[in-house]
């Protein structure tokens, strides 16, 4: 601890010198007569405590606390004014300028200590605060880098269960998209003969056109031939029919189309991992058409889809986050009802209300329940009831951080065993 004494008496300098060793005070004095040597000194070196006379010439007390004051590298030292001064006006001015205490000319020895440790304890207390302050700081920045770092890990997390779920669906969804594929190309064969058909028809008319010669008599014979030639060729070929069943094949080829490219859409969209943070306004109905249309190959086996829609307004939301959870909901739900082993069909409802202002979507299972013991564990990371290698149980946990966390939502369960489970 360094003490700097300035006065401009050297009488009063070894006096207040002398008290602090014999008083053994835990304190270095460095001693100065002016108060210009003490801003000198002040710059060069760390002080702790300053004992500062209020009258002396050049340089007034108050004008070098002025200066002290002025500059933020001194706003932590403790500064005592001396003084045989008992003007109160001085004195408030010097408290006002930011002075700690003071102590009167002549000094009282009592005074003196009491004041001077008074001045330790606090530039102790005020290097203590510091030094927490910036272990605080410190401990701080490692806190935001370990924060950043977990984020960084919770997205990995969420993508990695998204291409998780991709991948358990990856067979069902190429059977959704064969499918319609399948009767794309039949179609396509199909309409690849009728074409040929008519390519012929065409040939046969033309040839027809390119006899007619009205000014022959002996002509009529020839075009009558070749009128029932292209009337024969017509009822043998079934072109009437063909006419008819063209429309039917291009819709349901555009329809085949059209279900290909919704679920190609859903899942890229699903698939995602740059949209994390995207916010929009969505239609949630919307969505949980795409999440049934993605989930569907592996509900159609073992679930009918019951559907009640009261009619949403869009809300605000992260259409990917959302769809996530509509996906893993669903695809649980499905497990749960494979899980009865019955052979009989379950039901999966899925239903959207209002309530108090609050949107509200329930999917609801027929399924055996969740345990009374383990319903309150089911959002936990890493916890699953499936064996070893199902299910990486953090599913439902990413689920309730996406409605809890970053919707500002409600993710509820309620089940009964043997009766099911709604979300």
């Amino acid at each position: 601890m360094k003490i700097l004494v300035v006065d401009d008496n050297n009488f009063s300098l070894m006096y207040t010198k002398n008290t602090l060793i014999e008083n053994n005070i835990n304190a270095a004095p460095i001693l100065c007569d002016s108060g210009k040597k003490a801003l000198e000194i002040l710059n060069a070196t760390d002080i702790d405590i300053l004992l500062l006379d209020i009258v002396m010439p050049d340089m007034t007390g108050i004008e070098v606390l002025k200066k002290i004051k002025a500059d933020d590298r001194f706003k932590e030292m403790q500064i005592i004014m001396i003084t045989s001064v008992t003007d109160r006006g001085t004195l408030k001015e010097c408290f006002d300028l930011g002075a700690n205490d003071f102590i009167v000319k002549p000094i009282e020895l009592v005074e003196f200590t009491a004041r001077i440790n008074a001045a330790i304890r606090a530039r102790e207390s005020s290097e203590k605060l510091e030094n927490a302050l910036e272990l605080t700081l410190k401990q701080n920045r490692k806190l935001n880098e370990v924060t950043r770092k977990l984020k960084e890990t919770q997205s990995f997390l969420i993508q990695s269960e998204k291409l998780a779920a991709i991948g358990e669906l990856a067979a069902g969804v190429a059977h959704e998209i064969n499918n319609p594929m399948g009767f794309i190309s039949s179609n396509f064969e199909t309409m690849t003969k009728y074409i040929d058909k008519f390519k012929k028809l065409y040939q046969a008319y033309d040839h027809l056109l390119e006899n007619i010669n009205f000014t022959e008599e002996e002509n009529h014979k020839d075009i009558l031939q070749e009128k029932y030639s292209v009337i024969e060729y017509m009822e043998n070929n079934r072109i009437a029919y063909v006419i008819d069943d063209l429309d039917d094949l291009l819709k349901d080829t555009r329809d085949g189309i059209d279900r290909v490219t919704k679920i190609i859409q859903s899942l890229r969209r699903f698939g995602r991992s740059n949209v994390e943070e995207e916010f929009s306004w969505n239609d949630l109905e919307e969505i949980i058409e795409e999440s049934l249309l993605i989930t569907n190959n592996e509900t159609k086996y073992s679930a009918d889809i019951q559907r009640s829609y009261q009619g949403l307004i869009p809300v605000f939301c992260n259409r990917v986050q959302l769809g996530q959870v509509m996906i893993n909901i669903i695809i649980n739900a499905a497990h749960a009802i494979k899980s009865r082993h019955t052979g009989e069909r379950g039901l999966i409802t899925v239903k959207t209300y209002s309530e108090a202002e609050k949107h509200i979507i329930e999917i609801t299972d027929n399924g055996p329940g969740i345990r009374k013991e383990i319903i309150g564990k089911i959002f936990d990371p890493f916890f699953t009831t499936k064996d070893v290698g199902q299910g990486t149980g953090l599913g439902l946990s990413i689920c309730y951080d996406i409605i809890v966390n970053k919707h500002k939502g409600e993710l509820l369960v309620t089940s009964k065993e043997n009766m099911g489970a709604s979300f």
